[in-house]
């Protein structure tokens, strides 16, 4: 007779389905307000909802969850709640029931202008990047099933500047309970005449310099004048703008990541024949600030707001290719409130085609600490 173990899964279900739609709008200014350099402004609308669904496993019917008596040195009887896949590989689902209804919008604001600079003789500017705004409603909650608003603000300053801000209002008003504490109530701020209570937000702006924005810069700051092509120029920027957040990882090094291969260009060389040096760099310097409630101090009692406070913080980052394949790459940051820096780490990369080799050092203000890796690339294509 021959024995087999099966190791089952606990069942997991959730199931949801998303409407969404782009809407663009074209909007031409009068001339002989704005001029004939502005051909046209373009808007676009994202709207979308969701809606999701998770039952809560945990009631009898499924079978997660048991009870068993417990009985005290006082001989006191209790049942206890217990789930036999507790301590199992896959854990058991959790008890919230879920059917949530996501709404959310965003916003696109680009403008079109005549340019001679440009070889197409038009050049688009950004006005506003990301304008969005998202809200969301349990119908399975039995109380407080709104939930609050975030809202989400992005400009590009320009290629390589950028302006961030998000901010969050609460829903639900504050009030004083039997014991005088100040706890949130089940009624809407929207039910006193007032928009969502505003709980604070975070922005930052942050400025990359790298070997083209610093070749830029002392031409500019030495009077020196260069012809360039205007038209490569915008759409570099247009690229580099909608990847922010790779603006510090070396392009060779992010391209073998995801599984492509490099250009093979024609190594540059001087007007004696020497071949160029080249070390391409960046660094990212971004300075960020949070305003949010301030709980340990006393509420405002006509308003019930309470005061804010300020956290500032300022971090930089960047990447070193010191040769072909060698990668350094570094963060760390200044924070105003400790007066002291924050994470700091470093990481010495080597790309040997078919995997890569790191070795990452970390310094904090509780430790230190230093881990080698080798690993092949997450999006390299498989025989």
């Amino acid at each position: 007779m021959r024995h087999h173990l099966w190791l089952l899964q606990p069942l997991r279900l959730e199931c949801g389905v998303t409407a969404n739609t782009t809407l663009y709008g074209f909007y031409k200014p009068w001339k002989k307000l704005f001029g004939g350099k502005i051909v046209a402004i373009r808007h676009v609308f994202k709207p979308a909802v969701t809606f999701s669904y998770a039952p809560d496993f945990t009631a009898s019917r499924y079978g997660y969850r048991k009870e068993y008596e417990r009985i005290d040195a006082s001989g006191n009887s209790t049942m206890v709640a217990y789930s036999p896949y507790s301590n199992g590989i896959y854990g058991y689902p959790s008890g919230s029931k879920q059917g949530l209804i996501s709404m959310s919008v965003s916003n696109n604001l680009e403008m079109k202008v005549r340019s001679d600079r440009d070889s197409t003789g038009y050049r688009k500017i950004s006005l506003i990047d990301e304008l969005s705004a998202s809200l969301s409603y349990n119908m399975a909650a039995s109380r407080q099933p709104w939930s609050n608003l975030s809202t989400r603000l992005r400009l590009k300053l320009g290629k390589n500047k950028t302006f961030s801000m998000a901010a969050v209002f609460a829903t639900y008003a504050y009030k004083f309970n039997e014991n005088g504490q100040v706890v949130t109530s089940d009624r809407t701020e929207w039910s006193y005449g007032r928009f969502g209570r505003f709980q604070g937000m975070s922005q930052n702006l942050s400025y990359t310099l790298n070997n083209q924005t610093w070749n830029k810069l002392m031409d500019f700051l030495h009077g020196r004048r260069k012809a360039d092509s205007s038209a490569k120029d915008n759409n570099t920027a247009d690229a580099d703008a909608d990847d922010v957040e790779d603006a510090n990882v070396d392009p060779d090094l992010k391209t073998a990541r995801k599984g492509g291969r490099k250009p093979k260009n024609k190594a540059k060389v001087d007007a004696d024949g020497y071949l160029t040096f080249s070390m391409p760099w960046s660094l990212t310097l971004s300075y960020g600030i949070t305003m949010a409630e301030d709980r340990s101090r006393q509420i405002n009692v006509r308003r019930m707001r309470y005061p804010f406070s300020f956290t500032q913080t300022l971090n930089a980052s960047g990447y070193l290719r010191i040769a072909e394949g060698w990668n350094i790459s570094f963060s760390s940051g200044y924070d105003f409130e400790m007066h002291k820096l924050s994470m700091t780490t470093m990481s010495l990369s080597r790309d040997l085609h078919c995997f890569e080799m790191s070795a990452t050092w970390c310094s904090s203000l509780i430790r230190r600490s230093t881990s080698p890796s080798a690993h092949v690339p997450p999006n390299w294509p498989m025989p």
